[in-house]
């Protein structure tokens, strides 16, 4: 069954097209920015075009569990034929479990597949490469080979990446206001990821299933121990799902001094009210060079 929101972001797009095709034009999407997030249950898109207001249209899809990965996605972008027109620009989020951060120093020396396939040696993934230019390393990642290829020869040219990707670039140009050190937290169903920096850069980047908010706090509070943190000087930031964001930081707060939400970024909202529904990494990575 699809949801209110579906049917919502639905009637955004028809009604969208119908007024410019009253005005006798059609949307360029050759001048629009395409965003997909494609997860084991889940497709979730945006396009937009960067310079004009309310321009942002998105779509969440449910996707049957059980299904090979490559023809569940296959079938709901042909299914939608705005998925298959021309973009200035196309990303594509794949969330894994399966990813390394390899600094930028040591991923010149050779192979950098060798780190992959170090860490996960029984892994028939494809391996996603991205560059976090900001943090001086690249994300290296697994995701389904079947899905890739139908990715790359069916969107001109798309970006592919892990989401850790655009929260690390994103969340390092906020750290470096004030002199504290900082754990930014993103949840979204069921998945956590967990960003940690200093004045000197990106400590820790890492994604982590929870069940509830306990376990949420609970991996927090373990990172924050491995890493010394400081009580009453460092911070933690919380975005995504607002119910559990919200007994989160009243946990945390029985520990830590300074917890707070991540602030929506004021840009982005004019972009349109389907801005503020997105999943946080795809926010960040709109307002990210990649």
């Amino acid at each position: 069954m699809f949801s209110t929101r579906l049917s919502l972001s639905l009637y955004q797009i028809l009604k969208y097209n119908v007024e410019n095709m009253n005005e006798g034009t059609a949307i360029d999407t050759e001048k629009y920015t395409l965003m997909l997030r494609i997860d084991s249950n889940e497709l979730t898109y945006a396009y937009y075009h960067p310079a004009v207001d309310n321009s942002l249209v998105s779509e969440r899809i449910a996707l049957h569990r059980g299904d090979v990965p490559a023809q569940a996605v296959e079938r709901e972008v042909y299914a939608r034929e705005i998925l298959l027109q021309p973009f200035k620009r196309v990303y594509v989020v794949l969330p894994s479990s399966h990813f390394v951060l390899v600094p930028n120093d040591v991923a010149t020396q050779g192979d950098k597949g060798v780190f992959f396939t170090s860490l996960y040696p029984d892994s028939e993934c494809d391996i996603v490469e991205s560059s976090l230019p900001h943090i001086g390393a690249v994300m290296l990642s697994g995701a389904d080979a079947g899905l890739t290829s139908f990715i790359r020869r069916t969107f001109d040219c798309p970006t592919l990446l892990h989401p850790l990707t655009a929260l690390c670039e994103y969340f390092y140009r906020k750290s470096r206001l004030g002199n504290q050190r900082k754990v930014y937290v993103h949840l979204y169903r069921g998945r956590m990821d967990v960003v940690c920096y200093s004045r000197e850069g990106l400590l820790l980047a890492n994604s982590y299933n929870y069940g509830s908010a306990n376990d949420a706090a609970y991996y927090v509070l373990n990172v924050w121990k491995q890493l010394g943190f400081d009580q009453a000087h460092d911070e933690v930031h919380i975005a995504g799902d607002g119910e559990v964001r919200r007994e989160l930081s009243q946990l945390l707060r029985n520990y830590i001094l300074t917890v707070v939400p991540v602030i929506f970024p004021s840009n982005r909202l004019v972009l349109g009210s389907d801005a503020m529904q997105l999943p946080f990494d795809l926010t960040a990575l709109s307002l990210c060079e990649l």
